[in-house]
């Protein structure tokens, strides 16, 4: 007597006699439900999980929490990529917040309308395919290149990142820290 088969129904004895043969070799459904949820897997074969899951960006210096909700938001990332939405939650899968997206931001003129506070400057418009993204904390060089990257992977094909921006400061000229390459000295284009 055969076990159920998973085989169609116009296969042949040989056929069901050599599944049968696999069937104490098969793991238990229960693992392979554990080996595929990124709440349950064990944290050394995440980034196995994250690669079946097509994440874009995978860095095995995150922390364990960053590397399991990047890989659980994966699959609606992949589904509505190309849209605002989409690169909105990668950053924020990545461990970088909630990050501020300005499409085709207006030109800014000497109106009157604003006060010269150093928040902001007097510039042409962007192109009505060029984004700005403004995080919430600064970024070192080297994780601006993992957002550009995550970008690149998320964002709309015909559009074209102008600045990677912060809200933030990274730093102050007091003297506290010291200049070694890490990060930039304002905007990162």
């Amino acid at each position: 007597m055969f076990n159920q088969s998973t085989l169609p129904p116009n296969s042949t004895k040989i056929e069901y006699a050599f599944e049968q043969s696999f069937v104490d070799a098969l793991p238990d459904v229960s693992v392979v439900s554990t080996l595929m949820n990124p709440e349950t897997i064990p944290v050394e074969l995440i980034g196995y999980l994250a690669w079946s899951f097509s994440v874009d960006e995978w860095d095995p210096d995150w922390d364990e929490e960053e590397q399991r909700e990047t890989t659980r938001q994966s699959v609606g990332i992949q589904r509505r990529k190309g849209t605002l939405t989409a690169v909105k939650a990668a950053l924020k899968a990545a461990g970088y917040g909630d990050a501020t997206i300005v499409e085709g931001k207006p030109a800014q003129t000497y109106d009157g309308t604003r006060i010269c506070d150093g928040s902001w400057a007097f510039e042409a418009a962007d192109h009505w395919a060029e984004y700005r993204v403004y995080l919430v904390r600064p970024i070192s060089i080297k994780q601006a290149a993992q957002v550009r990257r995550i970008l690149q992977a998320v964002a709309p094909v015909h559009c074209h990142l102008k600045g990677l921006f912060f809200k933030q400061a990274a730093n102050l000229y007091d003297g506290s820290f010291i200049c070694d390459g890490t990060y930039t000295f304002g905007v990162v284009e």
